[in-house]
Protein backbone atom coordinates (compact mmCIF):
# COMPACT_ATOMS: atom_id res chain seq x y z
CA UNK A 1 0.00 0.00 0.00
CA UNK A 2 3.04 2.25 1.06
CA UNK A 3 4.05 2.06 -2.87
CA UNK A 4 0.56 2.67 -4.34
CA UNK A 5 0.91 5.84 -2.06
CA UNK A 6 4.18 6.89 -4.06
CA UNK A 7 2.72 6.08 -7.03
CA UNK A 8 -0.21 8.22 -6.41
CA UNK A 9 2.12 11.21 -5.97
CA UNK A 10 4.19 10.85 -8.65
CA UNK A 11 1.07 10.85 -10.93
CA UNK A 12 -0.41 14.08 -9.03
CA UNK A 13 2.70 15.57 -9.57
CA UNK A 14 3.56 14.81 -13.01
CA UNK A 15 2.48 17.05 -16.04
CA UNK A 16 3.31 15.54 -18.84
CA UNK A 17 2.42 11.53 -18.48
CA UNK A 18 2.98 9.10 -21.09
CA UNK A 19 0.85 5.46 -20.95
CA UNK A 20 2.92 2.75 -22.80
CA UNK A 21 0.86 -0.45 -22.61
CA UNK A 22 1.22 -4.30 -24.07
CA UNK A 23 -1.15 -7.56 -23.68
CA UNK A 24 -1.20 -7.10 -19.63
CA UNK A 25 -3.61 -4.50 -19.66
CA UNK A 26 -6.44 -6.42 -21.90
CA UNK A 27 -6.22 -9.42 -20.34
CA UNK A 28 -8.99 -8.71 -18.09
CA UNK A 29 -10.87 -7.88 -20.94
CA UNK A 30 -11.07 -11.11 -22.03
CA UNK A 31 -8.55 -11.21 -24.27
CA UNK A 32 -5.77 -13.58 -24.15
CA UNK A 33 -1.93 -13.00 -24.16
CA UNK A 34 0.33 -14.64 -26.54
CA UNK A 35 1.12 -17.07 -23.98
CA UNK A 36 -2.72 -18.03 -23.58
CA UNK A 37 -2.94 -17.84 -27.31
CA UNK A 38 0.46 -20.70 -27.87
CA UNK A 39 -1.43 -22.43 -25.05
CA UNK A 40 -5.03 -22.68 -27.16
CA UNK A 41 -3.31 -23.09 -30.38
CA UNK A 42 -1.27 -26.16 -29.21
CA UNK A 43 -4.43 -27.78 -27.55
CA UNK A 44 -6.14 -27.46 -30.77
CA UNK A 45 -6.31 -31.08 -32.06
CA UNK A 46 -6.52 -29.67 -35.66
CA UNK A 47 -4.17 -27.12 -35.69
CA UNK A 48 -0.12 -28.22 -35.79
CA UNK A 49 1.81 -25.08 -34.74
CA UNK A 50 2.42 -21.99 -32.90
CA UNK A 51 1.49 -18.86 -32.76
CA UNK A 52 3.61 -17.43 -35.22
CA UNK A 53 3.07 -20.26 -37.92
CA UNK A 54 -0.94 -19.69 -37.61
CA UNK A 55 -0.32 -15.50 -38.09
CA UNK A 56 2.16 -16.47 -41.09
CA UNK A 57 0.27 -14.28 -44.68
CA UNK A 58 0.99 -17.23 -46.48
CA UNK A 59 -1.08 -19.63 -44.28
CA UNK A 60 -3.78 -17.31 -44.21
CA UNK A 61 -3.86 -16.82 -47.82
CA UNK A 62 -3.89 -20.57 -48.58
CA UNK A 63 -6.18 -21.75 -45.64
CA UNK A 64 -8.45 -18.81 -44.85
CA UNK A 65 -11.04 -21.10 -43.31
CA UNK A 66 -8.70 -22.65 -40.84
CA UNK A 67 -7.08 -19.19 -40.22
CA UNK A 68 -10.51 -17.62 -39.29
CA UNK A 69 -11.33 -20.65 -36.93
CA UNK A 70 -8.25 -20.10 -34.95
CA UNK A 71 -8.39 -15.98 -34.91
CA UNK A 72 -12.16 -16.24 -33.56
CA UNK A 73 -10.66 -18.36 -31.01
CA UNK A 74 -7.49 -16.38 -30.05
CA UNK A 75 -7.31 -12.89 -30.99
CA UNK A 76 -10.25 -11.37 -32.46
CA UNK A 77 -12.65 -10.41 -29.40
CA UNK A 78 -14.77 -7.87 -31.30
CA UNK A 79 -16.94 -8.07 -28.41
CA UNK A 80 -14.45 -7.08 -25.09
CA UNK A 81 -14.31 -4.06 -23.30
CA UNK A 82 -12.47 -1.39 -21.44
CA UNK A 83 -11.45 -2.28 -18.27
CA UNK A 84 -10.67 -0.54 -15.57
CA UNK A 85 -6.69 0.31 -16.75
CA UNK A 86 -8.15 1.60 -20.05
CA UNK A 87 -11.07 3.46 -18.47
CA UNK A 88 -8.19 5.33 -15.90
CA UNK A 89 -5.57 6.19 -18.56
CA UNK A 90 -8.46 7.15 -20.44
CA UNK A 91 -9.43 10.00 -17.58
CA UNK A 92 -5.32 10.91 -17.28
CA UNK A 93 -5.91 12.57 -20.67
CA UNK A 94 -9.39 14.19 -20.46
CA UNK A 95 -7.84 15.36 -17.23
CA UNK A 96 -5.46 17.02 -19.25
CA UNK A 97 -2.67 15.57 -17.80
CA UNK A 98 -1.48 12.71 -20.43
CA UNK A 99 0.14 13.49 -23.66
CA UNK A 100 -0.87 9.87 -25.47
CA UNK A 101 -0.84 6.26 -25.25
CA UNK A 102 2.06 4.04 -27.24
CA UNK A 103 0.47 0.49 -27.32
CA UNK A 104 1.53 -2.91 -28.56
CA UNK A 105 -2.16 -4.09 -28.76
CA UNK A 106 -4.47 -4.50 -31.70
CA UNK A 107 -7.60 -4.21 -29.54
CA UNK A 108 -8.93 -1.03 -29.96
CA UNK A 109 -9.66 -0.78 -26.48
CA UNK A 110 -8.12 2.45 -25.50
CA UNK A 111 -10.30 4.43 -27.98
CA UNK A 112 -13.23 2.43 -26.75
CA UNK A 113 -12.36 3.75 -23.57
CA UNK A 114 -12.22 7.48 -25.11
CA UNK A 115 -8.69 7.92 -25.32
CA UNK A 116 -7.71 9.99 -28.15
CA UNK A 117 -3.96 10.05 -28.66
CA UNK A 118 -3.04 6.42 -29.09
CA UNK A 119 -0.23 5.19 -31.50
CA UNK A 120 -0.80 1.45 -32.60
CA UNK A 121 2.68 -0.08 -33.09
CA UNK A 122 0.47 -3.04 -34.93
CA UNK A 123 -2.26 -1.59 -36.28
CA UNK A 124 -5.58 -3.06 -35.27
CA UNK A 125 -8.24 -5.59 -35.49
CA UNK A 126 -10.56 -3.32 -37.38
CA UNK A 127 -8.20 -2.99 -40.37
CA UNK A 128 -8.08 -5.18 -42.95
CA UNK A 129 -7.57 -5.93 -46.56
CA UNK A 130 -8.42 -8.07 -49.34
CA UNK A 131 -5.62 -9.81 -50.51
CA UNK A 132 -6.99 -9.24 -54.71
CA UNK A 133 -7.36 -5.45 -54.90
CA UNK A 134 -6.25 -4.28 -51.69
CA UNK A 135 -9.60 -2.68 -50.41
CA UNK A 136 -10.22 -1.70 -47.20
CA UNK A 137 -12.63 -3.35 -44.62
CA UNK A 138 -13.69 -2.55 -40.96
CA UNK A 139 -13.87 -5.25 -38.60
CA UNK A 140 -17.91 -5.67 -39.31
CA UNK A 141 -17.54 -8.25 -41.80
CA UNK A 142 -15.16 -10.24 -40.06
CA UNK A 143 -17.45 -10.35 -37.68
CA UNK A 144 -20.59 -11.56 -39.55
CA UNK A 145 -18.95 -13.93 -41.94
CA UNK A 146 -16.94 -16.92 -41.10
CA UNK A 147 -14.40 -16.62 -44.24
CA UNK A 148 -14.74 -12.88 -45.18
CA UNK A 149 -14.73 -12.06 -49.18
CA UNK A 150 -14.03 -9.05 -51.06
CA UNK A 151 -17.55 -7.70 -52.28
CA UNK A 152 -15.41 -6.42 -55.47
CA UNK A 153 -13.11 -9.10 -57.05
CA UNK A 154 -14.23 -12.17 -54.16
CA UNK A 155 -10.77 -12.86 -52.84
CA UNK A 156 -10.18 -13.07 -49.14
CA UNK A 157 -10.13 -10.45 -46.53
CA UNK A 158 -7.05 -10.25 -44.12
CA UNK A 159 -6.48 -8.43 -40.94
CA UNK A 160 -3.46 -6.42 -42.05
CA UNK A 161 -1.47 -6.94 -39.11
CA UNK A 162 -1.04 -10.84 -40.40
CA UNK A 163 -0.96 -9.15 -44.30
CA UNK A 164 2.11 -7.45 -43.27
CA UNK A 165 3.66 -10.27 -41.47
CA UNK A 166 3.41 -8.98 -37.56
CA UNK A 167 5.72 -5.87 -39.18
CA UNK A 168 5.20 -2.63 -36.56
CA UNK A 169 4.39 0.56 -38.70
CA UNK A 170 8.02 2.48 -37.99
CA UNK A 171 5.73 5.71 -38.60
CA UNK A 172 3.60 4.89 -35.37
CA UNK A 173 7.07 3.43 -33.71
CA UNK A 174 8.50 7.14 -34.39
CA UNK A 175 5.41 8.94 -33.24
CA UNK A 176 5.06 6.69 -30.12
CA UNK A 177 9.17 7.58 -29.28
CA UNK A 178 8.62 11.14 -29.83
CA UNK A 179 5.56 11.12 -27.17
CA UNK A 180 7.51 9.23 -25.03
CA UNK A 181 10.73 11.77 -25.22
CA UNK A 182 8.34 14.45 -24.06
CA UNK A 183 7.15 12.75 -20.79
CA UNK A 184 7.97 13.64 -17.19
CA UNK A 185 6.40 10.49 -16.46
CA UNK A 186 6.07 6.79 -18.30
CA UNK A 187 3.14 4.94 -17.15
CA UNK A 188 4.09 1.01 -18.06
CA UNK A 189 1.72 -1.54 -18.23
CA UNK A 190 1.47 -5.52 -19.07
CA UNK A 191 4.22 -5.86 -21.37
CA UNK A 192 7.38 -8.03 -20.61
CA UNK A 193 9.99 -4.91 -22.17
CA UNK A 194 12.50 -3.64 -19.94
CA UNK A 195 11.82 -0.46 -18.17
CA UNK A 196 15.59 0.19 -19.14
CA UNK A 197 14.96 -0.18 -22.87
CA UNK A 198 13.58 3.46 -22.42
CA UNK A 199 14.98 6.37 -21.73
CA UNK A 200 16.91 6.43 -18.04
CA UNK A 201 15.81 9.92 -17.00
CA UNK A 202 12.27 9.62 -17.22
CA UNK A 203 10.34 8.27 -14.18
CA UNK A 204 8.72 5.40 -14.49
CA UNK A 205 6.17 3.49 -12.60
CA UNK A 206 5.39 -0.23 -13.62
CA UNK A 207 2.56 -2.50 -13.25
CA UNK A 208 3.31 -6.27 -14.12
CA UNK A 209 2.45 -9.22 -12.14
CA UNK A 210 5.47 -10.85 -13.23
CA UNK A 211 7.66 -8.38 -11.39
CA UNK A 212 8.94 -7.87 -7.64
CA UNK A 213 7.21 -4.61 -6.31
CA UNK A 214 9.96 -2.73 -5.81
CA UNK A 215 10.65 1.41 -5.50
CA UNK A 216 14.62 2.73 -6.96
CA UNK A 217 15.72 5.75 -7.91
CA UNK A 218 13.39 7.32 -11.12
CA UNK A 219 11.09 3.59 -10.96
CA UNK A 220 8.33 1.83 -8.99
CA UNK A 221 7.77 -1.67 -9.85
CA UNK A 222 4.18 -2.86 -8.39
CA UNK A 223 3.72 -6.37 -8.83
CA UNK A 224 -0.22 -7.54 -9.27
CA UNK A 225 -3.26 -7.44 -11.37
CA UNK A 226 -3.47 -4.32 -13.36
CA UNK A 227 -7.28 -4.11 -13.26
CA UNK A 228 -7.39 -4.28 -9.66
CA UNK A 229 -4.77 -1.60 -9.26
CA UNK A 230 -6.02 0.93 -11.62
CA UNK A 231 -9.28 0.58 -10.27
CA UNK A 232 -8.05 1.39 -6.71
CA UNK A 233 -6.06 4.39 -8.54
CA UNK A 234 -9.11 5.67 -9.99
CA UNK A 235 -10.88 5.40 -6.47
CA UNK A 236 -8.26 7.71 -5.12
CA UNK A 237 -7.34 10.11 -7.81
CA UNK A 238 -10.66 10.81 -9.88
Amino acid sequence: MELLEQVISWINKAKRIVAFTGAGASTDSGIPDLMEIDKILHSDNKFKGGVFDFLDSNFAEKNPREFYRLYHKTFFHPEAKPNNTHKFIAKLEKKGKLLGIATMNIDYLHQMSGSKTVYEYWCDMRKNHCIGCNRSYDWNLVKQTLVPRCSKCGQVIIPDFVLRNLAAYPNEINKGRQLIAKADLLIIVGTKRNSSSFLKNIPKIVVNKELKSESKDNLINVSGDANSIFKYLNARLF
